[in-house]
């Protein structure tokens, strides 16, 4: 199994997009990237502007080999939006070049809040003819002797959360299996956890707890370590986590509990080869300005 990094916070942008090659499939995880309009009361920096279409141009180079690409949720960092946009590096056909012919494994609609059912809507309409759309939710699917999972719906956070519900996904070729668990935010609720354990990964890729927002890490740090002790032979952390430059500080217990566990912990970033460029988080400095404080809370994505 190849496994090739393509966006997300510690590569400059919003977004946890993967390439994944087996023996029998290619697939393209959750093929978005977007750009905070604010952080720290400030837009996006022409730096970051650059790194959205670095990161879009990879985006649409693997597409053109993947035969399936997922959409864990209707947030604009994980798909491909049919229209224009600055933030996202798209215009108004690139997401034909991303899902045209392809089949999408999608987020069902039937359990979304209501902004995440309003870019469903504008997206299936855009996909209807392009595409074919399968809703995912719970699903299994064998390709030769690859297979992919998905989880049932998820919380985009603690539960009942405003920002709705993901599926996570596993991929397998009979050697390794990956695990890919975006946006739960910690994970903050054990479901999450239940997929890992469920799904026996060898590699498991999860969205960390926005500490930026200075959340109570508790129930995040007991099930990092929880997924720790399936002993995967790596484990990424990622997305909302890299837009705090003092993450590594404040999942510190985690990183220790996974050294002594002789799991290797790992950034998108470090699978990449490359230096961290926490673009968003550094925003201010990119600015030349410290003055501005943090926003309370965080936008809908």
């Amino acid at each position: 199994m190849e496994i090739v990094p393509v966006g997300e916070e510690s590569l400059g942008v919003r977004s946890m997009c993967l390439y994944v090659e087996t023996r029998d499939l290619r697939i393209l995880l959750d093929a978005g990237v977007s750009l905070a309009p604010r952080r720290f009361g400030l837009p996006p920096h022409p730096l970051e502007l650059q790194r959205a279409r670095e990161v879009r141009e990879q985006i649409l180079r693997l597409a053109a080999y993947a035969d399936v690409v997922t959409i864990s949720h209707y947030h604009r960092d994980h798909f491909t939006v049919p229209y224009p946009s600055q933030y996202m590096a798209t215009d108004s056909e690139t997401y034909k070049a991303v899902y045209g012919e392809k089949t999408v494994l999608a987020k069902s609609p039937h359990d979304l809040n209501w902004s995440q059912r309003r870019r469903h809507y504008g997206l299936a309409k855009a996909l209807d003819g392009v595409a074919t759309v399968v809703y995912a939710d719970g699903g299994e699917w064998r390709f030769g002797t690859t297979v992919v999972r998905a989880s049932g719906p998820l919380w985009h956070g603690p539960a009942g959360s405003k920002t709705g519900r993901v599926i996570a996904f596993a991929v397998s070729d009979g050697e390794e299996t990956l695990a890919f668990i975006p946006d739960v935010e910690g994970p903050v609720e054990e479901e999450a956890v239940h997929f890992a354990e469920e799904v026996k990964p060898t590699v498991v890729v999860v969205g960390g707890p926005p500490t930026y927002l200075g959340w109570d890490l508790a129930s995040a740090v007991s099930n990092l370590k929880r997924i720790v002790d399936l002993r995967p032979r790596l484990l990424v952390l990622a997305h909302h986590l890299l837009r705090d430059v003092q993450w590594r500080e404040k999942v510190g217990e985690v990183l220790q509990y996974a050294e002594r566990r002789g799991v290797e912990v790992a950034t998108y970033a470090k699978l990449a080869g490359r230096e961290e460029q926490l673009l968003e988080a550094r925003r201010r400095e990119l600015y030349g300005e410290t003055g501005r404080g943090e926003e309370a809370g965080e936008e809908e994505e």
